[in-house]
């Protein structure tokens, strides 16, 4: 009998049931696991994005916080630049005073010597009307004395006749030669004496002249003393000898506003420089350019100075400036230009009149001629400043910088203002603002 090996019953049904139980829960937590790690991921991508944009936020926080550290720091420099200026407003202010102090007593001072020459005047035109008397009187007395000298002749020839027919008549004759003999030594005393009084009466008279000339020319010291003191209000220290005016004559200078005509502003141009002038105590030589496209010289005489008379300068000035129409852009780079080649020629003061920034002229590259006029205006404005600085107003070994005075016209925009105020600023100077009326 054959014996037959069973095969053994380790994977039977049951055992296959367990394992595919088994291994449907591998399955079951392996999806379970790969669902949760998917979700992870998920997570952890969000996680990463959050973090990348908090980063971000943070970086850009931080870039916040140094601007406006630096901005803080700008502003305290801007404090401490104010609070500097201010000292140095108030020092001026001082020193205005004492010099407006100085003016009143130079004025007083100027009253007493005009009293003074008055009460000198008087003296001298009594003593000529006294001069002239004694003239007169001494005319007189000659002709009286030409008189008797032709009578006494008259008688001397009757006398010599008399004395040919009467021996005893020759003593008569001899007393009346001697008569005749002092009375032309009296008559030639009269002579000398009426000589000497129409010397002393020329005299009077050149002296009578120089005081008219000193009190003339006192009068005028006096009356521009007391129009620079009157003038004082303006803000302006008027001061300076050799002084070249800027004046502005771009087609602005007519206008409020781009699109509303002012027929007074161009007036008040006039009336200011000329005001100007006439209230600077010490002025000596000036010189008016005009700039707008281009610069020209108002009287003439291009690139020389023009001698400044009290009497006619002022006029000449208003004048010449009712017969110009402003007109065109505003290019104040060829204006200082020409305004500084006076300074080897003693340039100490110029007063800039103006109611806009630079439009115009050298500064701008190709590509910034095509931006917005306000845009290339800052440009433009910013390189007048910086030449002024590094070039035309430089300091230089023996020679003073030139004090330039700005005076702004009825001005809209803010930029200008502080662009006109800068600009005196910077340069030693002073600024004023004339208000639309």
């Amino acid at each position: 009998m054959q014996v037959r090996h069973r095969i053994p019953t380790i994977f039977n049904i049951s055992m296959v049931d367990v394992l595919c139980c088994a291994l449907g829960c591998v399955i079951l937590l392996w999806l379970l696991n790969l669902r949760e790690a998917k979700q992870e991921t998920v997570t952890a991508g969000k996680t990463r994005e959050q973090l990348k944009a908090t980063q971000t936020v943070l970086d850009e926080t931080a870039s916040r916080r140094d601007q406006l550290q630096r901005n803080l720091e700008a502003e305290r420099a801007k404090l401490t630049a104010l609070n500097q200026e201010l000292l140095r407003l108030r020092t001026e202010q001082r020193t205005a005073e004492d010099r407006l102090a100085k003016m009143n007593r130079e004025q007083r001072a100027l009253a007493k010597d005009k009293a003074d020459v008055s009460q000198q005047l008087m003296a001298v035109e009594d003593r000529l009307s006294e001069k002239e008397s004694l003239a007169k009187a001494a005319a007189r007395r000659i002709e009286n004395l030409e008189e008797h000298l032709r009578n006494a002749e008259k008688r001397a020839k009757e006398l010599q006749a008399m004395a040919d027919l009467v021996p005893g008549l020759r003593a008569d004759l001899q007393s009346s030669r001697s008569k005749l003999a002092d009375a032309q030594a009296n008559w030639k005393a009269l002579e000398k004496a009426g000589k000497t009084n129409t010397k002393d009466l020329a005299e009077a008279n050149r002296r009578l002249t120089e005081l008219e000339s000193e009190k003339k020319q006192l009068t005028d010291q006096a009356s521009r003393a007391l129009a620079a003191v009157e003038n004082r209000f303006e803000g302006i220290t008027l001061t300076g000898r050799r002084v070249v005016f800027l004046v502005d004559m771009s087609g602005s200078m007519e206008l409020v506003d781009e699109r509303t005509p002012d027929a007074n502003k161009w007036v008040g141009v006039r009336e200011t420089l000329a005001k100007v002038m006439r209230s600077l105590p010490d002025l000596e030589k000036f010189q008016v350019l005009l700039f707008a496209n281009k610069v020209s010289y108002l009287l003439g005489n291009e690139g020389l100075w023009l001698d400044y008379d009290p009497q006619t300068s002022a006029n000449r000035v208003t004048q010449a400036l009712a017969a110009v129409r402003p007109l065109g852009s505003t290019n104040m780079y060829d204006a200082f230009e020409a305004a500084f080649r006076f300074r080897a020629a003693g340039l100490d003061t110029m007063y800039v009149l103006s109611d806009g920034l630079p439009n115009s002229g050298p500064g701008l590259t190709a590509e910034q001629t095509t931006l917005k006029e306000i845009e290339r205006s800052e440009i433009l404005a910013k390189h007048i400043r910086s030449l002024l600085r590094r070039n035309w107003n430089r300091p230089l070994a023996g020679q003073p910088r030139v004090r330039i005075n700005t005076i702004g016209f009825f001005y809209e925009s803010p930029d200008v203002g502080a662009f006109l105020w800068a600009l005196a600023r910077e340069n030693e100077g002073s600024f004023v603002g004339m208000s639309r009326p």
